[in-house]
Protein backbone atom coordinates (compact mmCIF):
# COMPACT_ATOMS: atom_id res chain seq x y z
CA UNK A 1 0.00 0.00 0.00
CA UNK A 2 2.12 3.24 -1.31
CA UNK A 3 0.35 6.79 -1.74
CA UNK A 4 1.61 9.77 -3.31
CA UNK A 5 2.03 12.65 -0.82
CA UNK A 6 0.33 15.02 -3.15
CA UNK A 7 -2.29 12.23 -4.26
CA UNK A 8 -3.56 11.84 -0.01
CA UNK A 9 -3.66 16.38 -0.08
CA UNK A 10 -6.88 16.33 -2.05
CA UNK A 11 -9.18 13.95 0.62
CA UNK A 12 -9.46 17.27 3.11
CA UNK A 13 -13.33 16.82 3.37
CA UNK A 14 -14.02 13.05 2.70
CA UNK A 15 -11.28 10.55 3.67
CA UNK A 16 -9.66 7.76 1.27
CA UNK A 17 -11.43 4.77 2.49
CA UNK A 18 -8.86 1.52 1.62
CA UNK A 19 -10.18 -2.32 2.78
CA UNK A 20 -7.47 -4.70 1.49
CA UNK A 21 -5.80 -7.88 1.97
CA UNK A 22 -2.15 -8.28 1.61
CA UNK A 23 0.50 -11.23 1.87
CA UNK A 24 2.90 -10.45 3.66
CA UNK A 25 4.79 -13.76 4.14
CA UNK A 26 7.42 -13.46 1.56
CA UNK A 27 8.59 -10.00 3.36
CA UNK A 28 7.89 -11.10 6.89
CA UNK A 29 9.40 -14.92 6.64
CA UNK A 30 12.18 -13.66 4.80
CA UNK A 31 13.20 -10.65 7.16
CA UNK A 32 12.02 -12.23 10.38
CA UNK A 33 12.39 -16.01 10.38
CA UNK A 34 13.61 -16.04 14.10
CA UNK A 35 10.08 -15.35 15.08
CA UNK A 36 7.18 -15.98 12.36
CA UNK A 37 7.35 -18.97 10.48
CA UNK A 38 4.64 -18.11 8.40
CA UNK A 39 1.40 -15.39 8.23
CA UNK A 40 -1.91 -15.95 6.72
CA UNK A 41 -3.39 -13.15 4.14
CA UNK A 42 -3.63 -9.97 6.87
CA UNK A 43 -6.75 -7.84 6.29
CA UNK A 44 -6.22 -4.18 6.27
CA UNK A 45 -9.15 -1.80 6.59
CA UNK A 46 -9.22 2.03 6.99
CA UNK A 47 -9.33 5.30 5.69
CA UNK A 48 -6.15 8.25 5.20
CA UNK A 49 -6.92 12.14 5.60
CA UNK A 50 -5.61 15.32 4.85
CA UNK A 51 -5.57 17.65 8.01
CA UNK A 52 -3.32 21.29 8.15
CA UNK A 53 -1.18 19.60 5.67
CA UNK A 54 -0.56 16.25 7.61
CA UNK A 55 -2.30 12.64 6.23
CA UNK A 56 -3.40 10.75 8.82
CA UNK A 57 -3.49 7.08 8.15
CA UNK A 58 -5.79 5.08 10.78
CA UNK A 59 -6.50 1.51 9.77
CA UNK A 60 -7.38 -2.14 12.02
CA UNK A 61 -5.65 -4.96 10.95
CA UNK A 62 -6.50 -8.65 11.43
CA UNK A 63 -4.83 -11.84 10.29
CA UNK A 64 -3.25 -14.94 11.83
CA UNK A 65 0.61 -16.01 11.88
CA UNK A 66 2.56 -19.06 13.21
CA UNK A 67 5.99 -18.15 15.59
CA UNK A 68 7.51 -20.70 17.17
CA UNK A 69 7.34 -21.46 21.14
CA UNK A 70 9.47 -19.46 23.15
CA UNK A 71 9.60 -22.37 25.91
CA UNK A 72 9.86 -25.51 23.16
CA UNK A 73 10.03 -23.81 19.52
CA UNK A 74 6.88 -25.55 18.15
CA UNK A 75 4.76 -23.85 16.22
CA UNK A 76 2.22 -21.45 18.11
CA UNK A 77 -0.83 -19.77 15.80
CA UNK A 78 -1.70 -16.28 16.85
CA UNK A 79 -4.61 -13.97 16.47
CA UNK A 80 -3.41 -10.32 14.44
CA UNK A 81 -5.69 -7.48 15.59
CA UNK A 82 -4.78 -4.18 16.06
CA UNK A 83 -4.91 -0.65 14.91
CA UNK A 84 -2.43 1.37 13.63
CA UNK A 85 -2.69 5.08 13.58
CA UNK A 86 0.07 7.20 11.86
CA UNK A 87 0.78 10.52 10.82
CA UNK A 88 2.75 11.50 7.56
CA UNK A 89 4.01 15.52 7.31
CA UNK A 90 6.15 16.90 4.63
CA UNK A 91 7.53 19.79 6.71
CA UNK A 92 9.61 19.11 9.87
CA UNK A 93 8.69 21.84 11.80
CA UNK A 94 5.17 20.20 11.67
CA UNK A 95 6.75 17.42 14.21
CA UNK A 96 5.72 20.51 17.15
CA UNK A 97 1.60 20.02 16.45
CA UNK A 98 2.09 16.52 17.75
CA UNK A 99 2.82 14.77 21.02
CA UNK A 100 5.82 12.33 21.53
CA UNK A 101 3.03 9.80 21.60
CA UNK A 102 1.86 9.91 18.48
CA UNK A 103 3.80 7.88 15.31
CA UNK A 104 4.97 10.71 12.91
CA UNK A 105 6.52 10.00 10.01
CA UNK A 106 8.45 12.75 7.85
CA UNK A 107 8.15 11.86 4.12
CA UNK A 108 11.17 13.13 1.83
CA UNK A 109 10.94 11.16 -1.02
CA UNK A 110 6.91 11.88 -1.47
CA UNK A 111 5.68 8.72 -1.26
CA UNK A 112 4.08 6.99 1.87
CA UNK A 113 4.53 3.58 2.35
CA UNK A 114 2.16 2.40 4.54
CA UNK A 115 3.78 -1.56 4.20
CA UNK A 116 6.92 -0.50 6.17
CA UNK A 117 4.48 0.35 8.85
CA UNK A 118 2.35 -2.56 8.54
CA UNK A 119 5.82 -4.68 8.49
CA UNK A 120 6.63 -2.93 11.60
CA UNK A 121 3.54 -3.28 13.64
CA UNK A 122 2.70 -7.19 13.12
CA UNK A 123 6.05 -8.17 14.24
CA UNK A 124 5.71 -5.70 17.27
CA UNK A 125 2.32 -7.63 18.05
CA UNK A 126 4.07 -10.63 18.89
CA UNK A 127 4.29 -11.52 22.68
CA UNK A 128 7.72 -11.86 25.04
CA UNK A 129 6.60 -14.83 25.83
CA UNK A 130 4.74 -17.45 23.14
CA UNK A 131 3.59 -20.61 24.41
CA UNK A 132 1.60 -23.79 23.09
CA UNK A 133 -1.86 -24.11 25.10
CA UNK A 134 -0.25 -27.48 26.30
CA UNK A 135 2.60 -25.48 27.82
CA UNK A 136 0.35 -22.67 29.15
CA UNK A 137 -1.64 -25.59 30.71
CA UNK A 138 0.88 -27.40 32.86
CA UNK A 139 4.10 -25.52 34.02
CA UNK A 140 6.31 -28.28 32.85
CA UNK A 141 9.98 -26.88 31.66
CA UNK A 142 12.11 -28.19 28.98
CA UNK A 143 14.65 -30.82 30.43
CA UNK A 144 17.90 -32.89 29.01
CA UNK A 145 20.56 -34.71 30.17
CA UNK A 146 22.35 -32.84 32.89
CA UNK A 147 20.35 -29.77 32.55
CA UNK A 148 16.81 -28.31 33.41
CA UNK A 149 15.20 -25.27 32.48
CA UNK A 150 13.70 -23.26 35.50
CA UNK A 151 11.20 -20.15 36.71
CA UNK A 152 12.74 -17.00 37.90
CA UNK A 153 10.99 -17.61 41.10
CA UNK A 154 12.89 -21.10 41.66
CA UNK A 155 16.01 -19.67 40.44
CA UNK A 156 15.22 -16.42 43.10
CA UNK A 157 14.59 -19.29 45.68
CA UNK A 158 17.88 -21.31 44.96
CA UNK A 159 19.94 -18.27 44.76
CA UNK A 160 18.42 -17.47 48.54
CA UNK A 161 19.55 -20.91 50.12
CA UNK A 162 22.67 -21.22 48.28
CA UNK A 163 23.87 -18.00 49.75
CA UNK A 164 22.33 -18.50 53.26
CA UNK A 165 24.49 -22.06 53.40
CA UNK A 166 27.51 -19.96 52.18
CA UNK A 167 28.17 -17.37 54.95
CA UNK A 168 31.33 -17.22 57.24
CA UNK A 169 29.15 -18.58 60.24
CA UNK A 170 26.55 -21.00 58.72
CA UNK A 171 28.52 -23.68 60.01
CA UNK A 172 28.25 -22.72 63.83
CA UNK A 173 24.49 -23.07 63.81
CA UNK A 174 25.45 -27.11 63.72
CA UNK A 175 27.34 -26.91 66.89
CA UNK A 176 24.78 -25.11 68.31
CA UNK A 177 22.15 -27.65 67.60
CA UNK A 178 22.98 -29.68 70.81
Amino acid sequence: MKWQFSQLQTYKDEPLQFSETLTLDSKLVGQFSDVIQEIKPVKVVGFAQTEADDVLVHAHVTGELITPSTRSLQPVTLPIDFDIDEIYIKDKQHEERYSDEQSVILIEDGIINFDEALLEYIVLSIPLQVLTDEEAANDTMPTGKDWSVISEETYANLKKETEHQNTPLANLADLLKD
